[in-house]
């Protein structure tokens, strides 16, 4: 757990993808969901939410779009102490119709909720699902991890949960046939990788690039690598010809033209 909370610090400063970071806690904790979920003071039940889920490609019993925390918190839910540890099996009001559904149908058998901030405008949780009982060294785990996830999620970069779930939604069809560095970036580069991939687009050397923005190596290799995956090129010079062909985002190269 130690990697995924160094991950997840990380991440609150914008260096890792928060859904990346997610997945790395529920794998240290063998857990089967995890999400971020923010409350509106409003009301808002369900919540927005940013969730890794382990069975992402499995349909069956449908996978998780809402918190549970304000119905298994109930009247605790606006005055919960970030950090602080609510199970679904120790609490009579966990047992709400829909969340006892939702993990009858994906064969779930525990929720833990860890709040992790409490404002004027909204309330944020973590919410982690098992399919088992908690065995003696996942609460251990559980009771040190609470408060460092609250703690830390105090100091995180500003923005960070609503671009999670902008990268989240589904892209609509106008905007996934758009060239990668249109106006509508339908490979949703964050601005640091629009403006590496206008540069590269522009002629400018891998080294000019880095020169120009006075950005480290390291930087740059992280630009770099999340280019390729979020444009599904293998190198740099399908990078490139995906920048500059002006063919709609996720059009398959012609392995002619780029040679």
């Amino acid at each position: 757990m130690i990697g995924a909370v160094a991950q997840w610090c990380e991440c609150l400063h914008g260096s890792h993808p928060l859904l990346k970071s997610l997945a790395s806690i529920a794998n240290g904790l063998d857990a089967e969901i995890i999400a971020l979920v923010r409350y509106g003071r409003g009301g808002d039940a369900a919540g927005r939410t940013v969730a890794w889920d382990r069975a992402a490609l499995d349909v069956r019993g449908g996978r998780l779009d809402c918190g549970f925390a304000r119905s298994l918190l109930a009247p605790y839910f606006d005055a919960a102490r970030p950090g602080s540890l609510w199970f679904r099996s120790m609490s009579e009001e966990g047992k709400s119709p829909d969340l006892v559904d939702f993990h009858a149908a994906r064969q779930l058998r525990e929720l833990v909720v860890i709040p992790l901030e409490s404002n004027a405008r909204f309330i944020d949780t973590i919410e982690v699902h098992f399919d088992t009982r908690l065995r003696a060294h996942q609460q251990i785990m559980l009771n040190a991890l609470g408060p460092v996830l609250a703690r830390t999620w105090q100091n995180r970069a500003q923005g960070l949960f609503t671009e999670s779930l902008l990268r989240l939604a589904p892209t609509p069809v106008a905007v996934r046939l758009a060239p990668i560095l249109s106006i509508e970036n339908p490979a949703r580069l964050s601005r640091a990788e629009y403006r590496v991939g206008l540069m590269l687009s522009r002629g400018l050397s891998v080294d000019h690039v880095k020169a120009e923005l006075g950005i480290r190596d390291s930087t740059l290799r992280t630009h770099l690598g999340n280019l390729y995956a979020k444009t599904g090129s293998s190198n740099l010079s399908e990078l490139v010809y995906r920048l500059t062909s002006g063919a709609p985002f996720g059009t398959t190269l012609d392995p002619v033209r780029l040679a």
